[in-house]
């Protein structure tokens, strides 16, 4: 089982480095936005960028896990072709009809969503990422079922280069700077469509497999469905602040969360990149229950550690990353979000006994109720507690989506949480995040970066002493160390 979990975390590495690369793109520019946007424009490309995430959710109609899992059921190469062929059709038919209607009503969504029409033209460029994303997901999917994780990586690093460079160019050098964001995040994909066409097309033959496309609609739809539920229960909260708190608030929340999510395109979605395959290469065999149990394990303890190390260096990075001090009050935000990040982690492990099992509805039906909850909670706390109310409600709505996958799959492909642990990395992260931020003890800066640092090192020791560690564990950190040791003396 311990090769498996190199593989998987071998493979996440390889992904992540592409996952950096377009995140490194916001990050590298977020000095710029801050003196070039204000925090309430903030919180209108944060929106903007929450739709079209929506939209990709739509677009790309689910199909990630139902194309893996017919390609490898699929022996026979022509007829594999024709299969992707069929669901390569499929997805420009309705990425066609989805233009036109988006071209249509641009103006009633802006209103909808920002309580005015100016914003018309970012809704329709929103739906033109969102087709291209769409596009693009499915082409990289190829690669990573032929495990081209370096020709994935390098498609990925140019897209974020081009992104980079044609945002530079609107921003310095044009007065449609807000445009131009997103107008970049049009062309960079396109220009890696055109690159990676051709290898696309070897892998397509003319015919129509209409059993199997009949299949893997079914079988996406509620996928699809879940997926828009799941882009809500991350950030609806954007929408619910937008209107029952102020544009700043929007502003100070997204970009929190938006820190926050450097611990998804670090850790989650390489991992979730890479466990896709995996998962369905180890499911028949004979440790595969332990297998999921330990990565939902690993993966928890890999998010809610760099939760930690991101909490306690926050009020000095965001002071690097944005020159304009409206947008330093992010930094009281992002523990409260980060904490929920590994719930959201695991949630992605734990869908996989409802695909196992066929019953993707299961996911879908998850997916509403929590979203319901957070808006609920959100409606309820946010009057009364502006982004804090926000950040709870997240919070609790990812536990719960963990709890109905834990509850509910032990009907079909069932797998243990080793939830004592888990709640025992939580109460650690409160332990050592809480005295920096809400006691504002230890202000001298040398003292405050040196207790911050032992903090971060008390971590897995603290775990120790909680006895979180099993002894084969032990035994691998032992050897672990006693290897690298020896190299270092040698």
């Amino acid at each position: 089982m311990l090769k498996d979990l190199k593989n998987t975390i071998r493979q996440s590495a390889i992904y992540g480095l592409s996952r950096i690369a377009t995140k490194l793109v916001s990050f590298v520019l977020l000095p710029v936005y801050s003196v070039y946007f204000s925090v309430e424009e903030y919180g209108i490309i944060s929106r903007v960028e929450t739709f079209w995430q929506i939209l990709f959710a739509i677009f790309s109609f689910g199909l990630e896990t139902g194309l893996i899992r017919w390609y490898y059921k699929i022996s026979d190469t022509d007829e594999r072709k024709k299969f992707l062929f069929s669901a390569s059709v499929f997805l420009v038919l309705i990425n066609l009809v989805f233009i036109l209607i988006f071209f249509f009503t641009a103006g009633i969504f802006s209103e909808l969503i920002f309580l005015t029409v100016q914003y018309s033209s970012l809704i329709f460029y929103a739906c033109l990422i969102a087709v291209m994303e769409a596009f693009v997901f499915i082409f990289f999917l190829l690669l990573r079922v032929n495990e081209k994780a370096f020709r994935y990586t390098l498609f990925s690093v140019l897209i974020a280069l081009f992104n980079l460079l044609i945002q530079i160019f609107y921003i310095f050098y044009t007065d449609n700077k807000l445009n131009g964001i997103f107008i970049a995040r049009i062309i960079s994909p396109a220009i890696i469509l055109v690159m990676i066409f051709p290898y696309y097309v070897r892998y397509l033959k003319f015919g129509f497999d209409i059993r199997g496309l009949k299949e893997l609609i079914i079988f996406s739809l509620p996928i699809m469905m879940a997926g828009v539920f799941g882009i809500l229960l991350n950030q609806s909260d954007r929408y619910v602040l937008g209107y029952l708190s102020t544009p700043s608030d929007v502003g100070l929340y997204s970009l929190a969360f938006n820190i926050c999510g450097l611990l998804n395109f670090f850790i989650i979605a390489p991992f979730a990149l890479a466990f896709s395959v995996s998962s369905w290469k180890k499911y028949n065999t004979e440790n595969a229950l332990r297998f999921y149990t330990k990565n939902i394990t690993y993966l928890f303890f890999a998010v809610t550690y760099l939760a930690l190390a991101l909490s306690l260096s926050i009020p000095n990075l965001i002071k690097i990353f944005t020159l304009n001090k409206g947008y330093w009050l992010a930094k009281d935000i992002v523990p409260w979000l980060a904490i929920a990040m590994p719930f959201y982690g695991i949630s992605i492990i734990g869908f996989f006994s409802f695909y196992v099992a066929k019953k993707t509805y299961y996911i879908l039906y998850f997916s509403i109720i929590c979203v319901s909850v957070k808006i609920i909670l959100d409606i309820i706390l946010i009057p009364m507690f502006q982004v804090y109310g926000a950040a709870v409600a997240n919070f609790i709505s990812f536990v719960l989506i963990c709890i109905l996958n834990y509850k509910f799959s032990k009907r079909h492909y069932f797998f243990n949480y080793e939830w004592v642990k888990l709640f025992q990395m939580v109460f650690v992260y409160v332990l050592l995040v809480f005295p920096f931020f809400y006691l504002q003890l230890f202000e001298l800066t040398f003292l405050n970066v040196f207790l911050k640092c032992l903090a971060l090192l008390a971590f897995p020791f603290i775990l120790f002493i909680l006895n979180f560690y099993e002894p084969v564990e032990l035994e691998r950190l032992k050897g672990f160390f006693r290897k690298y040791l020896k190299l270092y003396r040698s």
